[in-house]
């Protein structure tokens, strides 16, 4: 059970909705354009060092010590803040832990085919219902292609101006989906970027982009959603997001 303030959290299990980070993994087509890649490099403890820790049971040669880490603010699972699209908008840092929890739903369009545009209506007919101020989770089913063109390229995704009365009514407080875009098809597809607009730059609805995990295992279902992002001073940062059911 966890408590906090005026609201009590029940569950029984954790999920883990994220993918996981390293060296050379895919990223958004956009950042590997520009010669951004990904970096998770071991470094082992250096030779001329004795072991450390417990007689000599903690770090020794060979063993990794540290390990070196790049990637970009949009690398794996990651949530956008408004300073991504709107210049006037708020950094990923500057928001309170409170605002990247909450109840929320997980649904389940694996049905789509590739570049769908899912409307209001389609949010408006899933089960279970969107309730006011959700987390609004989507799985498309397209995790499974993360390291494919297809993955980069053929996804489907939320169409803007289509969901948008939806997504402004319910006050949906964060939308997720385990596509490398929440807007569909490739990046010439939705240049003018739509939902980017209607959320960062209009209404503050922040995104979360490359979800996966363990995502199958609640989808078509209600619970409680953690998507924590690192403090960094930044547009965007990779999350650890969690569902607890």
């Amino acid at each position: 059970m966890m408590s906090a303030k005026s609201f009590t959290v029940q569950f029984d299990k954790i999920y883990d909705l994220s993918v996981i980070t390293y060296s050379g993994m895919q990223m958004h087509p956009a950042e590997e354009a520009a010669g951004a890649r990904t970096l998770v490099e071991r470094h082992d403890s250096p030779a001329d060092l004795p072991p450390m820790g417990n007689g000599g049971q903690g770090p020794a040669p060979g063993w990794p010590i540290y390990h070196d880490v790049r990637f970009t603010t949009h690398t794996g699972t990651h949530i956008d803040a408004p300073w991504h699209f709107n210049k006037k908008g708020r950094r990923i840092d500057e928001y309170l832990p409170e605002v990247f929890m909450g109840t929320g739903v997980v649904l389940d369009f694996r049905h789509l085919s590739d570049g769908a545009r899912i409307t209001g209506e389609d949010l408006a007919r899933a089960l279970p219902a969107v309730q006011e101020g959700d987390i609004l989770l989507i799985n498309t089913g397209r995790h499974k292609q993360l390291g494919t063109e297809e993955y980069a390229t053929r996804h489907p995704g939320l169409d803007g101006e289509a969901c948008e009365r939806f997504l402004v009514e319910k006050k949906i407080k964060m939308i997720g989906m385990d596509t490398i875009c929440v807007e569909p098809g490739s990046e010439e597809e939705h240049w003018d970027h739509p939902l980017h607009r209607i959320c960062l730059i209009e209404n503050e609805i922040l995104l979360i982009e490359n979800l996966g995990g363990q995502i199958d295992e609640v989808t078509g279902k209600r619970c409680y959603i953690v998507a924590l992002p690192l403090k960094l001073q930044a547009d965007a940062a990779p999350a650890r997001v969690i569902a607890l059911l």
